[in-house]
């Protein structure tokens, strides 16, 4: 079982939040993946191995309460539970909005909020007992909705008011909730919103407990604190 402070990462991938995994690493954090793809988590594993970073995984299916709650206990085993919870789900699909049935958009509102209050509701003895942190991956969508991507602008709005009412809630427990809205895509080669810049961010969203919400833009970023 690990000793070190440890973050959890549901929906591992190798852009954001392999950044935000080795952001945390290299602040002395062990980290715990969920991805649904057992080749891509031990493709991650294997990059933070490489550069001195404690890791675990566990196969899961973001849109899977069961499966959620079987890899977050198996990682809360290493782990030793878990200081930090990123949520960082989503389905990403371009589709207009009346193209979506009832059926679609349920499912998807699953992995893009639900399954995050899922996520919350399984670890909140851990960030209770350890005074921890949520930390959400929010989108511009949730601010200017477009009928193109439909699912995910209802669901990065939904996140953004269950951030805020997560983070009213819960700090009265000293759990700490916070989302980063990315407005704008997240480009490896864009000064501002590299992988590796959002990856600060989340870093500093994490110490600053008074912010409920830090808003990045291209041109500028906002702070908001309740």
């Amino acid at each position: 079982m690990s000793t070190k402070k440890s973050i959890l990462i549901v929906s591992a991938g190798s852009g954001l939040s392999l950044s935000v995994a080795e952001q945390f690493g290299n602040e002395g954090f062990a980290v715990g993946l969920i991805s649904r793809n057992p080749e891509k988590l031990k493709n991650l594993k294997e990059y933070l191995d490489a550069k001195g970073i404690e890791s675990y995984t566990a196969a899961g299916d973001a849109g899977s309460a069961e499966d959620l709650t079987n890899a977050i206990q198996t990682l809360g085993e290493y782990l030793g539970g878990f200081d930090v919870v990123h949520y960082n789900a989503a389905v990403v699909k371009a589709q207009d909005i009346l193209a979506e049935s009832s059926e679609s958009l349920t499912k998807e509102f699953t992995v893009n909020v639900a399954n995050t209050l899922h996520t919350l509701q399984i670890t909140y003895p851990d960030l209770k007992q350890k005074q921890g942190a949520l930390l959400l991956t929010g989108g511009g969508l949730a601010l200017t909705p477009s009928a193109d991507y439909g699912s995910l602008s209802i669901g990065k709005a939904a996140l953004r008011s269950l951030a805020y009412q997560l983070h009213s809630r819960l700090k009265i427990e000293n759990i700490h909730v916070g989302l980063l809205t990315v407005d704008g895509l997240i480009d490896p080669a864009s000064k501002t919103h590299s992988p590796e810049e959002l990856a600060k961010l989340f870093y500093a969203l994490y110490l600053d407990r008074s912010i409920v919400e830090i808003h990045h833009a291209a041109e500028s970023t906002h702070y908001k604190s309740l």
